[in-house]
């Protein structure tokens, strides 16, 4: 009888210790995550502007060809009894003084004069100066004015007759007034249209707004999305008409497919700037996934065995993940302890050595805990010294590859036939790092210069 009371309290002891012992293990902490807010960046993507004197100059020879100014009959203008003609002489040359562009334009004149008793002609050469004032207007499309400075007679007309070479100045003075009325509206329509600055802007703004892979090897997408447009004064020198179109945007960096937009094609009206700054700011990330930073712990920890006295443990198996901003190291033990012990601590950069570290990494609570009262001795042993430095994670060799990456992007890329974009990355530095679900996080920040470079602008 007492045998089997002994068996039987013996029994109760073993069942009450093994649900102590279920009802003391190590509550394993939470899987959890902070959502990520950022705010978006606002960038300046410059777009230069340069007309070329010669283009125009050329444009204006091409199109200025032929007779300028006809008159066949002595009952125009009045019955004034007078035929007048005009060819360019020689070609057009031009000169620029601000917003304003100056021509000058030689004609070969022709004139016929009723005397009613016979007919006489005459020829001479004008040099025209005429001068185009122009100004952008808030819709981007151009309004000109032009007009005549002066003329200089290169040779001056002379009436031949059968009494004699009489000077006509007066009547070459009507012609004058004329070809005044014909020409300049002629040379301010090919101006405007040479200068017309819309369809291009309207181009660069819609372009700007295609996503841009900017790493094909990481699969890193940029999509900006324009908020205003301006243009600096324009300016001239010897040889060009020069502006800088700035438009400020917001990035997106996505990784992975291309992603899906819709554009927004209505241009805003122009807003006048006194500077275009060329600065081109974006954030970007990547990360150091769980899956990585497990190998490279195990790599340092599994295997390890850690002694005091005569307890002894040996790392089995090491896991990652993330509880708010911080990160969890699950480490299986065998040995004197068998189980998992948790660490927590909060992932941070360390711009010396250009790693991630895991700042302040020590037992969980429930695990601090539940050691102190079966496997105190843990506390005293290297484990969580080692546990520490195999949470490094280097960034070095990924930031200098995403950084070329990007760069050879830069270095030309059309975005569309006619559209090149092109910059210069000037430095990329660690804003952050957070704890997500993919693993930890690395905020990049990163800063140059942009500019978008428009076929016919």
């Amino acid at each position: 009888m007492l045998r089997t009371t002994l068996v039987l309290l013996f029994a109760m002891n073993l069942l009450s210790f093994c649900k102590t012992a279920k009802s003391t293990a190590i509550q394993r902490p939470a899987e959890q995550y902070q959502a990520e807010t950022a705010a978006p960046l606002v960038s300046t993507i410059a777009i230069p502007v340069s007309i070329e004197i010669g283009d125009l100059t050329r444009t204006l020879n091409s199109r200025l060809t032929g007779p300028l100014y006809e008159d066949y009959s002595y009952k125009d203008n009045g019955n004034d009894d007078l035929m007048m003609k005009a060819v360019k002489s020689r070609d057009i040359s031009i000169f620029l003084n601000g917003n304003t562009i100056k021509y000058k334009v030689p004609l070969s004149l022709w004139f016929k004069k009723n005397l009613y008793l016979t007919e006489a002609e005459a020829q001479g050469e004008l040099a025209l100066s005429f001068k185009t004032t122009f100004d952008i207007n808030d819709d981007w499309t151009l309004s000109t004015e032009t007009e005549v400075e002066y003329h200089e007679w290169l040779t001056k007309p002379v009436l031949k007759t059968g009494l004699g070479d009489i000077s006509i100045e007066s009547i070459a003075n009507i012609f004058l007034n004329r070809t005044k009325r014909t020409l300049s509206p002629t040379i301010a329509r090919i101006v405007a249209q040479q200068l017309n600055l819309r369809p291009y802007v309207q181009d660069a703004w819609d372009a700007t707004q295609q996503p841009t892979l900017l790493s094909e090897e990481y699969q890193m997408w940029v999509k900006t999305t324009p908020v205003s447009i301006g243009m600096t004064p324009v300016v001239t020198d010897w040889k060009s008409i020069k502006a800088t179109i700035a438009v400020e945007c917001y990035n997106d960096v996505t990784f992975g497919t291309k992603p899906n937009f819709r554009a927004n094609s209505m241009l805003p009206n122009l807003t006048h700037i006194f500077s275009a700054p060329d600065d081109f700011q974006m954030q970007f990330m990547t990360d150091v996934p769980f899956s990585e930073a497990e190998r490279l712990a195990k790599n340092m920890m599994v295997g390890q065995e850690f002694e005091s006295g005569k307890k002894k443990v040996r790392v089995e198996d090491i896991r990652l993940w993330g509880n708010d901003d911080k990160i969890v190291v699950d480490s299986r033990l065998s040995g004197s302890y068998q189980g998992d012990v948790y660490f927590v601590g909060r992932p941070v950069y360390n711009a010396e050595k250009n790693q991630i570290e895991v700042e302040d990494l020590d037992f969980h609570a429930d695990t601090r805990n539940m050691l102190y009262k079966s496997a105190a001795w843990l506390f005293q042993g290297p484990i969580k010294k080692m546990m520490r430095e195999s949470m490094t994670f280097p960034l070095h060799e990924d930031m200098n590859d995403l950084k070329n990456s990007v760069q050879e992007t830069l270095n030309l890329y059309e975005i569309q036939p006619g559209v090149l974009l092109s910059g210069t990355i000037d430095s990329i530095a660690v804003m952050n790092t957070r704890v997500m679900p993919s693993g930890i996080r690395v905020n990049l920040f990163s800063k140059g210069k942009l500019s978008v470079d428009v076929k016919g602008l």
